[in-house]
């Protein structure tokens, strides 16, 4: 299978050593316009092509499968050629700058046989994937609220770059780091039907603070809490709870903790933990986290099998929809319902 990488800033760099190891996988060409990478991947990557535009990859290149690993200004555009010309695509998240370059992109990939993927790699962290199937089997019974949170230590002066203008990114903390939040409730819960949103911009000129009181189609409530510039979380930290009649769950990548009303068969008592180290599996190769591994050879084995991979555009647009729905909500101090695309 051969692979081309557009944009080989860190996640591009990732994304290829990694796609490198995975058998009968093999990054053959990147696109890339700085000078300085240029020359670093003809030196030291002699083997692959270098493009200044994804379309002359595209063209001159046998592709499979198309990396899109630019800023996110650059994604819906890149997205539509790689439909437009029927190739196979990955895209990190968050898919757009907003939902209004989602929906441009809907009708194009809604029916469309191509396999694509987005890059919300936490589905596949060990921890969350065992909360779902704890949710699946009903381990809770009928839930009633969730309390989602996402913090980094990362912003406390004015920051400068493209990742900090509305412009250019299209939001700060609650699209950078709310959207993984976003996606795992959505894989949990199903639909959220509206949302009453707050934002705040302390350091930057796009949201540095951001919450959300949330309602499902279910009727189960809950929250979103998401900063980028939260003291004492030195890398991002997620933290979910979940409250059902049968007791609760707190999960984060690390460890899940039970609180049952009363035991189970599966379980020895009420109170128990889940440790990462007991559900991980191990994967072939780890930079960065297992979890990149994992999603990267979920979207070249469904290339292979011609099979749906585990987070699609579809998936990501539902998310963008609720992220926009928290935007104009904050904005109008109101409660919003979340309109996702037919």
């Amino acid at each position: 299978m051969n692979v081309g990488v557009v944009g080989l800033g860190k996640m591009g760099m990732l994304h290829t050593g990694i796609l490198n190891t995975i058998n009968d996988v093999n990054v053959v060409a990147v696109t890339e316009q700085q000078t300085m990478l240029i020359k670093y991947i003809k030196n030291s990557l002699s083997n692959i092509k270098v493009f200044q535009e994804m379309s002359d990859m595209i063209d001159s290149e046998n592709l499979d499968l198309v990396y899109i690993t630019t800023p996110i200004s650059s994604h819906k555009e890149l997205i539509l050629e790689c439909i437009k010309k029927d190739i196979n695509f990955f895209v990190e998240k968050p898919l757009t700058r907003n939902l209004q370059e989602a929906r441009e992109v809907y009708p194009f990939i809604k029916d469309s046989n191509l396999i694509n993927a987005v890059g919300y790699n936490l589905r596949f962290v060990d921890t969350f994937l065992k909360t779902k199937e704890l949710l699946d089997n009903k381990i809770l019974g009928d839930i009633s609220d969730v309390k989602a949170s996402m913090y980094v230590a990362n912003i406390f002066s004015k920051p400068s770059g493209w990742r900090f203008k509305k412009e250019t990114s299209g939001g700060g903390a609650l699209l950078e780091l709310g959207c993984h939040l976003i996606d795992l409730l959505l894989w949990y819960f199903g639909n959220i039907k509206e949302v009453k949103g707050k934002i705040e911009s302390v350091y930057s000129e796009v949201e540095d603070f951001a919450n959300a009181q949330i309602k499902f189609v279910n009727n189960i409530s809950g929250e979103i809490d998401t900063s980028w510039s939260k003291e004492g979380y030195r890398i991002p930290e997620v933290n979910i709870e979940i409250i059902g009649d049968r007791g609760r769950i707190k999960v984060n990548q690390d460890l899940i903790e039970m609180n049952l009303k009363e035991p189970i068969s599966e379980y020895d008592g009420t109170e128990i933990k889940i440790y990462k180290q007991s559900l991980e599996k191990g994967v072939h190769f780890d930079v960065g986290g297992p979890e990149y591994t994992k999603e990267d050879v979920n979207i070249t084995n469904s290339i292979k099998k011609i099979e749906k991979p585990f987070v699609t555009v579809v998936d990501a647009i539902k998310t963008q929809s609720v992220i926009q729905a928290i935007y104009d909500s904050a904005d109008k101090n109101s409660i919003v319902r979340v309109e996702y695309p037919e």
